[in-house]
């Protein structure tokens, strides 16, 4: 028993690995109105503790230092994905001026002020490729809050401007 759950935590760390390499290469996951982060943080940080906690015989030092720093990056990431994420992305669906679903990730640039004129936002665009698996396309800059705006219509069940959101796919 003891042998077959330190199989399923190697392999479950495997594909936190692989989920890594995907988002980095440009690959998101986005399942049931959020990114799949959360869940692989958790899987992630689980797995690791059960490694670090249940060590091999014959264990270097440096592989423990390592899980220390697994256990450290899964525990940011999990804070991260939990408190900040529903704020920066939104879903935009399939309608008439999009052919495709979309996911949209904001990032706000300051600047060197914290005046409001020097506030620019950047959208990383993620298209459709399957309804789970969405794929970087481009990087914008635009006006601030489209996310927020997409946000808000999608909770009340209203239609957003398409208008701006069409700008900013056609930049």
């Amino acid at each position: 028993m003891k042998k077959g759950m330190y199989r399923l935590s190697l392999c479950l760390t495997l594909g936190v690995f692989i989920f890594l390499l995907m988002k980095g290469i440009g690959f998101i996951f986005w399942i049931n109105g959020g990114l799949l982060d959360k869940w692989i943080a958790i899987i992630g940080l689980v797995t690791a503790l059960y490694l670090f906690l249940n060590p091999k015989k014959g264990t270097l030092k440096i592989v423990q230092k390592l899980m220390i720093g697994s256990i450290l990056f899964h525990a940011v990431w999990l804070w991260w994905s939990v408190e900040y994420q529903q704020y920066e992305y939104a879903y935009a669906g399939k309608n008439q001026m999009l052919s495709t679903p979309y996911v949209i990730h904001q990032a706000t640039n300051w600047g060197f002020s914290l005046e409001s004129r020097d506030i620019t936002n950047t959208y990383i665009l993620y298209k459709s490729v399957t309804p789970f698996l969405f794929m970087r396309v481009s990087i914008k800059a635009s006006e601030p809050r489209l996310v927020n705006r997409i946000n808000l219509s999608n909770w009340k069940g209203t239609k957003i401007d398409d208008y701006e959101l069409k700008r900013l796919l056609d930049k």
